[in-house]
């Protein structure tokens, strides 16, 4: 029985702790927390805790005169560490930062084998200063090559890739190598809808997102937890069974409550909320996969395909070949290009 119970238990979200340092080009922290968050928000639930932590006192003063207040500590424990780069120019500059980080870069060699550390741009001349990356390959910044490949003789260099995998160290080339690490880490750990999603919200134009009838199914857009809660459910459902007094049921509310809920928030009625639920699914079958509609509405758990394509025409207003022609095209190359 123990067993049983524990393998039901909610995985907790993975701990990533965003390090700042004197002297840090922190632009990349930002960038990872607002995805981590738009990730979280799309999921419903959260999966990436990312925390600032500092390598000082508290305050800490990065690259262009700013100051960061730290909410941590360095001795704050976490899953994982996203260490950004600081701006060099010469050998010299990259001598001068691992001098005034020696405190950190020994922190840093002290970090258990099982902790994972991403970085990029001349972060990785930190971790490699550690000794981290020692008989590991690794890439950074292009330009300093012969100056890192001199002083750190013991990293399998490779400046042809942008980003290295090793183990449990990534390295990134660039001052926005932080995209590459960001990238390699949700296709591994994030399904393709996740990413088309977080995609469409945070990266490209609204014109070239989906069609805006399913706007308000949008998970990242949504901001009632219950119906949150309500749109996970709806797509674990297949759609043959999903009602709204099953619906209401899960949410432990009365029909009535429900369905005002749903329009007051949505100003849409809430049979048609449910049916746009699943319809949005087929939206993203046919963006992110070569998928026939035959199998997607097996897979989703439509009566019969020729329902399911009478019910997307009627909420699009394009067949299922047109939808796919004038949306898939920004999905499938964003997807082509993280792999």
């Amino acid at each position: 029985m123990p067993s049983s119970l524990s393998s039901h238990r909610p995985q907790p979200a993975m701990r990533i702790g965003l390090l700042v340092y004197p002297g840090c080009m922190p632009a990349g922290l930002f960038a990872a927390s607002d995805l981590f968050q738009a990730i979280n928000r799309r999921i419903g639930k959260s999966v990436f805790e990312p925390i600032w932590i500092g390598a000082g006192n508290g305050r800490v003063n990065v690259n262009n005169g700013a100051t960061l207040e730290m909410d941590y500590a360095l001795h704050e424990p976490c899953d994982a560490y996203l260490l950004p780069g600081f701006w060099a120019e010469t050998a010299t500059d990259i001598d001068l930062m691992l001098d005034r980080q020696s405190l950190f870069i020994d922190w840093l060699g002290q970090l258990p084998e099982r902790t994972a550390l991403w970085t990029y741009c001349m972060g990785v001349a930190l971790v490699a200063a550690a000794g981290k990356i020692d008989r590991h390959e690794a890439t950074a910044t292009w330009w300093l090559e012969q100056s890192l490949r001199k002083r750190f003789t013991a990293v399998a260099w490779d400046f042809q890739q942008p980003v290295i995998e090793d183990r449990k160290i990534m390295t990134a080339a660039g001052a926005n190598g932080y995209w590459a690490v960001l990238s390699k880490l949700l296709i591994s750990r994030m399904p393709a809808e996740v990413i088309r999603d977080v995609e469409q919200a945070m990266l490209v134009p609204r014109s070239n997102t989906g069609h805006p009838v399913f706007r308000s199914v949008e998970m990242i857009a949504q901001s009632e937890p219950q119906l949150q809660r309500l749109i996970a459910y709806a797509q674990k459902v297949p759609a043959s069974g999903l009602n709204l007094s099953e619906a209401a049921r899960y949410l432990s509310v009365s029909s009535r409550t429900l369905s005002r809920k749903i329009d007051q928030h949505t100003q849409v009625s809430a049979g048609e909320w449910l049916r746009l639920v699943k319809l949005r699914q087929v939206a993203n079958a046919l963006l992110s996969s070569a998928s026939s509609v035959k199998t997607i509405c097996a897979e989703l758990g439509f009566t019969d395909e020729a329902s399911l394509m009478r019910a997307f025409k009627k909420a699009t207003g394009m067949t299922t070949s047109q939808y796919r022609q004038q949306y898939g095209h920004s999905v499938t190359s964003f997807v082509a290009s993280l792999k």
